[in-house]
């Protein structure tokens, strides 16, 4: 029984995966640096305006202007040269800032760094996580919450300035009120702008490998790359049965022609006639991917002795649509026989 199932796991595991769900998950942030460290002849200030995870613009103060990353953005406030200018203002405020903080902290580093981080995520059931917080060398300084309209210490030293930037009602009300009002439909628009470049659908590529690790152990990895957009589902199957994710590593990275690499990775140790199957949904199918590995433990072990780096991805990869659209031919067929042959016995006298 066990080996008559075997063939069919792929057909299974199509069937189970389906209705496909799909979540929308949209973030629009501002990152900013302040530095006095000229060791690398990196600029004292830069920002960046990102929407998900792609690159509106880049600002630095060697440059003073606005460098647009994608042709489609524009400046959702005016041109690109007002833009620039409220940059500069904003650059010369934060520099200020900085050495504020640097003063009255005295530290004895000869290098400082003051980093910003502002924006928003909108998850798909419509909550938003808006964030206006700050950063020192690289641990967390001061935020403000939204929820409590006030500035918040992470760090002791912070505490004095903290105080300081609560005095001010009026300024609280509005940071409070731009955090919950400007950011989302900031996100509304620029997804407008790029309509053309976000609304695409790019197929991922799957494949399934396995490489030799070490003392009997192999790690397996499900790679699907080149998918837009960026949210993916990815399950691993031993001999039909799920994986938990808690024995998985997960890993998305950006491409830079904004695609996304998606990795499933585990390590594991392997038996004879193990049978382990990809199922990966995305948008731009309507049926899961999938990639197949099965080897003879005897025949791995053999072929990656030492400290082999070798794939061993003998059946490569085929797409779920494939399947579906041949089981569905084979079950018409199927329909029309039984139904001919139905016809033919009751039209007799």
């Amino acid at each position: 029984m066990e080996g008559y199932l075997l063939p069919m796991l792929p057909l299974l595991i199509l069937f189970s995966s389906l209705p496909l769900v799909f979540a929308e998950t949209h973030s629009h942030f501002y990152f900013t640096t302040v530095t006095n460290d000229s060791t690398y002849e990196y600029p004292s200030y830069f920002t960046t305006r990102s929407l998900d995870d792609i690159m509106l613009y880049w600002y630095d103060s060697d440059n003073g202007v606005i460098e647009r990353r994608v042709p489609w953005f524009r400046s959702t406030i005016g041109n690109l040269l007002t833009a620039s200018i409220d940059e500069y203002k904003f650059q010369v405020m934060l520099q200020n800032l900085f050495e504020e903080y640097r003063n009255y902290m005295n530290d004895t580093e000869e290098f400082q760094v003051l980093q910003l981080l502002d924006g928003c995520m909108l998850y798909d059931d419509d909550t938003v996580d808006a964030t206006f917080s700050f950063r020192y060398n690289g641990k967390p300084f001061m935020a403000f919450s939204a929820e409590n309209g006030s500035w918040i210490a992470d760090d002791p030293r912070a505490q004095v300035f903290a105080d300081k930037n609560n005095r001010n009602k009026t300024v609280l009300e509005q940071i409070k009120n731009s955090m919950k009002s400007i950011c989302v439909p900031h996100i509304y628009e620029l997804l407008s702008l790029g309509n053309c470049t976000l609304s695409r659908r790019e197929q991922p590529v799957v494949v399934l490998t396995l490489k030799f690790f070490a003392n009997s152990t192999y790690k397996l990895s499900c790679q699907a790359y080149g998918h837009y957009p960026k949210y993916i589902s990815m399950t691993l199957y031993k001999n039909g049965k799920p994986v938990s994710e808690s024995l998985m590593e997960k890993v998305t990275l950006p491409f830079p022609d904004i695609t996304y690499l998606t990795q499933l990775s585990m390590y594991t140790t392997l038996e004879d006639d193990d049978i382990y199957i990809c199922s990966v949904n995305h948008s731009s199918n309507m049926y899961p991917l999938m990639a197949r590995l099965s080897q003879d433990v005897t025949d791995l072990s053999s072929s990656s002795s030492g400290n082999s780096d070798e794939n061993f991805s003998d059946s490569g990869y085929f797409t779920g649509g494939i399947i579906g659209i041949c089981l569905a031919i084979v079950i018409l067929v199927v329909l029309l026989v039984f139904s001919s042959i139905w016809w033919a016995k009751n039209r007799r006298p």
